[in-house]
């Protein structure tokens, strides 16, 4: 799991229940005009022609989709969350989706676990694998290990370059770093703006690189105050930093630029917790949309109701994003319900934009034991021609 969900998981979590304990009327309920359709024609690919194993990494190239590692081991229960992870894999494979046909690639040095941090640039695959910072180039179907690194760092690529931005300060400041991929140099980005924060995140916008966060505080988001988040955009030419104004969000939940749109869809909101209309007097969404443009932030266009949707499917992407059981596209502001395809795991495993269409890597089911509780199945679902 990214670092930056790790830190702000206790503040989500916490307000989450709280406002669930209120009454019905104070949650957030926004109309959600038209009926929303509903994802149909997901079409059954090859399974993943891999060993059993819970959440591979996924990556989209441009040609192919890659899966990667992923939590094979029998030491810790199914649906369990265990102190000591089961071993991961060091495999992998390429998947063509057009043609369904998969092909295996060069075995990782080291161990993968499921849901490491990972980012696709200048033709090669970098993942984070516990301390170990790998390099995967697909021409060459070649692994390089470049440098250990802690556990704080997310990736996140950059035009050319891979930015390593670190989760929180709650236990040390560290600088973020970039990679320049074509030069292999590595330099600090300059000291942001924001001060001491935690669920820090970075993304890549056509205007400069986004950073995201939450000022760190004792005890975030209690009382009446609302953990806002906060942004700064750093622009590539000068390499400086100019603040964006505080939006109106909690953040959390899946990020996708779209355009001059940065769109993080997060469902849930909350007022804070206690009687009434809580602490914070309001509603409070986690979700919206900043337009880096001109720096204005918005709400989600008429939002469907929390913990409405479909087959929970996650995936940001330039046009189209997935997530909480939904398909997201800004460019009409609708939402699209994702149905579980027949035949499907239960929960869907890691997914990817592979352009328009939509790829999901393997899935888990409930089971007593890891091998039931496995699924190797592949999805995909594409945008309908208008």
């Amino acid at each position: 799991m990214p670092a930056r969900l790790i830190a702000v998981l206790p503040l989500l979590l916490v307000t989450s229940l709280v406002a669930g304990c209120g009454d019905d009327n104070d949650r957030s309920t926004s109309a959600l005009g038209p009926e929303p359709e509903v994802a149909s024609d997901w079409k059954r690919l090859p399974d993943l022609p891999l060993s059993s194993r819970y959440a591979p990494v996924v990556a989209w190239t441009g040609t192919e989709v890659l899966a990667v590692g992923g939590e094979t081991g029998d030491t810790c229960p199914p649906n369990a969350d265990c102190q000591v992870g089961n071993e991961s894999a060091t495999d992998g494979a390429a998947l063509d989706p057009a043609t369904g046909r998969w092909r295996k690639i060069a075995d990782a040095p080291v161990q993968v676990p499921s849901y490491s941090s990972s980012a696709f640039v200048a033709g090669t695959l970098f993942i984070k694998a516990n301390s170990d910072l790998l390099s995967y180039e697909v021409a060459m179907d070649r692994w390089t290990t470049l440098r250990k690194i802690s556990s704080w760092y997310d990736l996140e690529g950059d035009g050319d370059r891979l930015v390593l931005a670190s989760g929180s300060d709650e236990t040390e400041t560290l600088p973020d770093l970039a990679y320049d991929v074509p030069r292999e140099r590595w330099s600090e980005l300059p000291a942001d703006p924001l001060g001491p924060s935690f669920g820090r995140g970075v993304i890549s916008t056509p205007q400069g690189l986004l950073l995201t966060a939450a000022e760190l505080v004792e005890n975030p988001g209690s009382g009446d105050q609302p953990a806002y988040l906060r942004a700064a955009l750093l622009d590539r030419r000068t390499n400086r930093w100019t603040r964006v104004p505080e939006s109106r969000q909690l953040g959390g939940g899946i990020w996708s630029v779209i355009g001059d749109r940065v769109v993080n869809v997060a469902l849930d909101a909350t007022n804070g917790g206690g009687g009434g209309k809580g602490d914070y007097g309001r509603m409070v969404p986690f979700g919206g949309v900043l337009d880096v443009a001109t720096r204005t932030w918005s709400d989600l266009p008429d939002p469907p109701k929390y913990l409405s949707g479909g087959w929970t499917v996650e995936a940001p992407g330039a046009r189209l994003v997935a997530a909480e059981g939904w398909i997201y596209n800004d460019a009409d502001r609708t939402w699209t319900r994702i149905p579980r395809p027949k035949g499907s795991a239960e929960r869907p495993g890691p997914a990817v934009w592979a352009g328009d269409r939509l790829v999901v890597v393997t899935g888990t089911n409930e089971s007593r034991t890891n091998d039931g509780s496995r699924d190797g199945t592949v999805w995909s679902w594409t945008l309908p021609a208008t």
